[in-house]
């Protein structure tokens, strides 16, 4: 890990204490350090309609093209629920008791296939910490296919990737699924990434779990589902590969986006105080939209996840005002854009890593 230390600008410094005294005036009385009503009506919800069409598999007069679209809404309600329960619960955020959250955030990631105790590490101990540092923020890792960053190497093919990333975006849950999840595991390049965590808890929760996940998306419908293993194969692939599609849609221009800051430290220090770092590297969308912040889990609100990591996200719909207000009373940045210019920025963005002097 390169950095270790966040500057200590005091008009920063002011800035933050300013911000922090009005988003708690502003929620005073309320329990915000765990899930609401509307919090586990959102996810219950998302359950439902995912185990519900789970359930629709193996009826005996399902046709293929019924199977494949209940497989479909199954992976892609799973994925919303780990937006919805999951995400909060990796920040203790969803119940007040620590192992019970545990629990919900091993539960609300069973269909997505990503191990749920290592994607928790490495996104608290990580991103959350230097969110778009390379060889800090495990997500902007360096990878064979597309350059990110402008600290990234430039390689001829990064010219077309701007065409070639949906492809790519296609994948990125079975990557995970199947080579990301076991470098994390086994390479002792992220042992600081795990350290405090006992291998036997590492590689028993990591068994376990890929056991639930393999026999929900594959062992079962195989079993007792009147289909065959291709047909079977091929909708879990296909369905995975449209989840990860949205996934990326909602996720990924949150970091990676056309005029995002990509720093590096002078030594092991960046430039910025943690909070201001987080205003640099991360862009909003359609932040104050009720269904934007339902589909998401409030992911879209990315400056509030960032700046208030123990708010539970249903709280974020009240704060979003304050962090715009503040930041320009402060002459502080905050990105906010509308999902399809996130998405329009992230491409242009793509586009410019795509040059060699960028």
């Amino acid at each position: 890990m390169k950095a270790k230390y966040f500057n200590k600008l005091e008009e920063e410094k002011v800035f933050f204490m300013a911000l922090k005294e009005k988003v708690h005036e502003k929620l005073k009385g309320k329990s915000i350090s765990h899930g609401d009503a509307r919090f586990w009506f959102k996810g219950l919800f998302w359950t439902l309609i995912c185990y519900s069409s789970y359930s629709l598999l193996f009826l005996d007069s399902v046709s293929k093209i019924y199977f494949w679209i209940f497989y479909v809404i199954f992976q892609l309600s799973g994925l919303l629920i780990g937006f919805s329960f999951g995400h909060d619960a990796s920040h203790n955020t969803a119940f007040k008791n620590k192992k019970a959250n545990s629990v919900l955030h091993f539960f609300s990631f069973l269909t997505v296939g990503i191990d749920p105790l290592l994607w928790g590490l490495r996104h608290i101990r990580s991103h959350h910490l230097y969110a778009n540092v390379e060889g800090s923020d495990i997500d902007i890792d360096k990878n064979p296919f597309l350059r990110l960053s402008p600290t990234h190497p430039w390689k001829p093919k990064h010219k077309y990737q701007a065409y070639y990333a949906p492809f790519v975006y296609m994948f990125t849950l079975l990557h995970s699924v199947f080579m990301s999840d076991w470098i994390y595991l086994f390479s002792n390049e992220y042992d600081w990434m795990k350290r405090g965590v006992s291998k036997a808890a590492l590689y028993f929760r990591f068994l376990l779990y890929k056991v639930f996940y393999f026999s929900l998306v594959l062992v079962f419908p195989l079993l007792y589902a009147h289909f065959s293993l291709s047909f079977i194969v091929l909708t879990f692939l296909t369905a995975s590969a449209f989840t990860s599609m949205v996934f990326i849609i909602m996720l990924v221009g949150t970091h990676f986006f056309d005029g995002a800051d990509y720093p590096q430290p002078e030594g092991e220090f960046l430039e910025h105080t943690w909070a201001v770092h987080q205003l640099y590297t991360s862009c909003d969308w359609d932040a104050n939209k009720s269904w934007a912040r339902f589909l998401s889990g409030g992911s879209n609100c990315h400056a509030a996840h960032h700046l208030f990591p123990n708010i539970c996200h249903t709280n974020y719909s009240e704060i979003n005002n304050i962090i715009e207000e503040t930041t320009k009373e402060y002459k502080q940045p905050y990105h906010h854009k509308t999902l399809f210019e996130m998405m329009f920025s992230h491409f242009k963005h793509l586009h410019k890593m795509g040059n060699p002097k960028e």
